[in-house]
């Protein structure tokens, strides 16, 4: 009898040693990987209005992407990744996409608003964002995305032509700014990313 009721109670002892593995191994999954506080950077957006990043954009929740218009392989990948993300949280409040440009010399704000409505997107919570290329720089070095510009050639009528290769990631930043979780952008898990994204917004 003895032996029974131990049983039991190292039974009932590797069940809830289990569940704690398995709820902490969720949190870890979300744990803050960067912090942008005391930090700010200054952008445009492709309305032309000033952005402060993150700090115009606190109390959302965050899907950026990295990209620029004249790529012609894995931006469009990206977007379009974004774009099924979007469409798959209609009626979400305090959510985000953001797409940062690597190329401001020639990603003006009218420009990435062409792109938007080119790649049909629903401007109302996605915002595309550029600006001086000395804060860009900075932001891409706090989040990590590294960038490798080819050598310029110049078409017929003294049009610079160039391509930038760069990191393949999408980030996560919760409400307070905090980043979460990194992916790889043109690989986007969309079914994962979305349970990431409610898992964030339901938090307080």
């Amino acid at each position: 009898m003895l032996a029974m009721h131990t049983n039991r109670f190292i039974l009932t002892g590797w069940l809830i040693i289990l569940l704690f593995i398995i709820k902490t191994a969720g949190c870890d999954r979300l744990s803050v990987i960067e912090s942008f506080d005391g930090t700010e950077f200054t952008l445009v957006d492709q309305f032309d209005e000033e952005i402060r990043f993150p700090e115009s954009f606190k109390g959302n929740v965050l899907l950026v992407s990295y990209v620029y218009t004249h790529c012609p392989d894995i931006c469009p990948m990206i977007t379009y990744n974004l774009r099924d993300v979007q469409r798959a949280l209609p009626e979400a409040d305090n959510f985000m996409l953001i797409s940062i440009s690597f190329d401001p010399d020639r990603d003006t704000p009218e420009i990435l608003y062409q792109y938007a409505e080119n790649y049909r997107l629903d401007q109302q919570n996605w915002r595309l964002l550029t600006g001086e290329r000395a804060q860009v720089e900075e932001l891409l070095k706090k989040l990590q995305i590294a960038t490798v510009k080819t050598p310029t050639r110049f078409a017929e009528d003294d049009t610079p032509i160039y391509f930038i290769d760069h990191t393949d990631r999408v980030t996560l930043i919760d409400k307070r700014g905090q980043v979460r979780r990194n992916y790889p952008g043109s690989e986007l898990r969309s079914e994962k990313v979305i349970e990431d994204i409610q898992t964030l917004l339901a938090e307080s």
